[in-house]
């Protein structure tokens, strides 16, 4: 099922409405290749001329987490942003502390990992957050030239 019906169903199911404004904010989620704050997400709407407030902004993207389409971080400097969770490989977080700039990460051995420990402890692991933190190359290669 595509997201714009999976996101209909969940609203029907919860007997919540299907308004335009939560549609629209829908369509701009889904046009975003990378993550993303809210903030961004209301420039992105308003430059299209959509005038939708940044309250029901926020407000739909909670109902987008809860209903599995997006997936929200949080990290450890209080910043969070939003990823789209549709058929995505798992993958881990790089966040650059100086620029806040985010790299993804695929490692098969980390969710090896992950497997082997769900096997030894009989859990099942629905998700988990794998986040590292330092200077992304553009950042190291700004010090290092700043240095001369």
């Amino acid at each position: 099922m595509d997201a714009l019906n999976r996101f209909k169903s969940y609203l029907a199911q919860h007997s919540l409405k299907n308004t335009p404004e939560r549609l629209t904010v829908l369509d701009e989620v889904l046009r975003c290749n990378k993550h993303f704050d809210p903030d961004t997400l209301f420039i992105r709407l308003k430059k299209r001329n959509k005038k939708i407030s940044r309250a029901t902004i926020y407000r739909t993207l909670d109902l987008l987490v809860v209903s599995g389409l997006l997936k929200k971080l949080n990290f450890a400097n209080h910043t969070s942003c939003y990823e789209i969770n549709m058929d995505v490989r798992t993958h881990d977080h790089f966040f650059c502390l100086k620029c806040g700039k985010i790299i993804e990460m695929y490692d098969d051995a980390l969710h090896k990992i992950h497997q082997r420990m769900s096997s030894k402890y009989h859990i099942l692991i629905a998700d988990y957050t794998h986040q590292i933190y330092g200077k992304c190359p553009d950042c190291q290669n700004e010090a290092k030239n700043s240095d001369n």
